[in-house]
């Protein structure tokens, strides 16, 4: 799993169940500046989970690593590499 097909499908997810009509993001917008709030990142954190199979370890739920679609799926690629060893 690369990081860019990670940051196409929390865009897509984003785009389609979280923002309004017409909210266009790339993987470094910042997402406290297009409205993500605390709610929305739990359910980034399901869908991660769905999708991926794995849960992120609350090691990494650090403001920095959700403050845009980039950081996320560094975090997604990087624990995914250690659930697959």
């Amino acid at each position: 799993m690369s990081n860019t097909e990670v940051e196409e499908s929390l865009i897509k997810f984003l785009e389609n169940n979280i923002l309004g009509e017409g909210v266009n993001i790339h993987s470094k917008s910042s997402l406290t500046e297009i409205g993500i709030d605390s709610y929305s990142i739990v359910e980034i954190l399901l869908f991660i989970e769905r999708k991926y199979g794995f849960v992120i370890p609350d090691e990494h739920l650090r403001p920095e690593n959700f403050k845009n679609v980039d950081a996320i799926a560094q975090i997604v690629v990087k624990v995914s590499k250690h659930t697959d060893q």
